[in-house]
């Protein structure tokens, strides 16, 4: 906040709620050596009314910039200015492609499941790993042998299969 002296009336510049160009219009006005006043809604110590729809309507939160009069022209074009440097498109960046179980090559599931990527005695394991690589696309063989259950896969999906089962086993991420 920058004092006044007695040059004009006081006029709002600027109000809303984005604190990018709050800040940047703050700054550029001091740069500039534009004395202004800065009101911040929202930070009061008084609880909020049980009314959502109060009769003396003010935003709940958000900035108000205040200018003299006379500094309104020089001010107005700091603001065109600020405002055109914002930043248009704000979308989240590409993340690296993951691959979708869904694209794996049917072939993969068409040939005999052989490769064995678990073994062990405890059935509801068993019949959870299942589940979870049927669920990503992988075709199981699950055999009872010698009182532990095995589960194979086939040859193609035999990489993935592991990666599921450590995830499961282990709580080692797939890489």
């Amino acid at each position: 906040m920058s004092e006044f002296g007695n040059e004009g009336s006081f006029v709002i510049l600027w109000a809303g709620e984005n604190p990018s160009v709050h800040v940047n219009l703050l700054e550029s006005m001091e740069a500039n050596g534009i004395a202004f006043d800065d009101k911040v809604f929202g930070d009061d110590e008084v609880a909020p009314t049980a009314d959502p729809l109060p009769i003396d309507w003010k935003p709940r939160f958000g900035f108000e910039v205040t200018v003299l009069s006379t500094d309104y022209a020089a001010a107005r074009e700091l603001l065109e200015k600020v405002l055109d440097s914002a930043p248009e498109n704000l979308e989240i960046p590409a993340q690296p492609e993951v691959l979708d179980p869904l694209t794996k090559p049917r072939r993969a599931n068409e040939a005999p499941a052989t490769v064995e990527v678990w073994n062990g005695t405890d059935a509801k394991l068993a019949q959870f790993l299942t589940s979870a690589l049927s669920e990503n696309n992988v075709v199981v063989r699950a055999t009872a042998e010698a009182g532990a259950t095995v589960i194979y896969v086939a040859e193609g999906n035999a990489e993935r299969a592991q990666e599921i089962v450590n995830e499961v086993t282990q709580g080692a991420p797939p890489k």
